[in-house]
């Protein structure tokens, strides 16, 4: 049993090899629906923790400038800008969300580009200093490896773009006895347990999660208050690992 309150648990064993192939293709068409699921979840609750709260304050906004327009021109003028900032800000959340929707990504720069155009993206968006070190050979894996990876840097970024407060980020991969992606910041961490007892739902989490395990890999996320979060996907490269189905 894994004591380590830090880590997520890996997903369980595979079903025996006596199952049928039909079992076995209804087994995984379902997981990709469940994944798929997860992403539109994922995805609702950042558009309304997001852009949509954002745009309900822009309209609050538009009507507090009407109202003083006439009476005070200077105070309105001064609401445009901070209106025009608001959305503005918005816009590089709404951007960042089709980015995530993008695996054709993958196809033009290969996975490697594809997560140096993400690290990339993330550094014009906040200044932080991210440093990568992709040693890991891309061609071992299929396409649906290679698209969860590019997932899981994507969510792991955008998770510390929101809530780490980091001053530096390392993105690495590596082969040992798995292919493994690292994602390591220096920023204000968490209490993975204490989130867990609290019932909180974290959608990022649960959607790396899912995307691992629909793949057969592990996510472990360590992390504790002012100490930092390490996110590491290990996908195993024996012969299960592969194939051309996209997520």
């Amino acid at each position: 049993m894994n004591d380590d309150p830090y880590t997520q648990r890996p997903m369980e064993p595979a079903r025996a090899e006596t199952e049928s192939p039909a079992s076995r293709f209804d087994d995984v068409q379902t997981r990709i629906g469940d994944a798929q699921e997860a992403e539109r979840s994922r995805l609702a609750q950042e558009i309304h923790d997001g852009p949509a709260q954002a745009l309900s304050n822009a309209i609050f906004q538009v009507e507090y400038i009407e109202r003083v327009i006439e009476t005070d021109p200077l105070l309105a003028r001064t609401e445009l800008r901070y209106l025009r900032e608001l959305l503005r800000r918005e816009l590089g959340d709404v951007r960042a969300f089709i980015s995530q929707l993008r695996p054709p990504l993958l196809d033009q720069f290969g996975l490697d580009g594809a997560i140096m155009d993400t690290v990339q993206h993330t550094r014009t968006l906040t200044g932080l200093a991210i440093t990568t070190d992709l040693t890991a050979p891309a061609g071992m894996l299929g396409d649906r490896e290679q698209t969860v990876v590019l997932r899981v840097a994507q969510e792991a970024l955008q998770n510390v773009r929101k809530h780490a407060a980091a001053g530096h980020v390392v993105v690495s991969t590596r082969l040992d006895d798995d292919w493994v992606l690292e994602v390591r910041d220096d920023g204000r961490g968490f209490d993975p347990g204490a989130v867990a007892a609290r019932g909180r739902r974290n959608f990022g989490l649960q959607f790396m999660r899912e995307r691992a395990e629909l793949i057969g890999a592990r996510i472990d996320v360590r992390s504790r208050p002012d100490g930092g979060t390490v996110v590491r996907l290990a996908i195993p490269t024996g012969p299960a690992t592969g194939g051309e189905e996209s997520i």
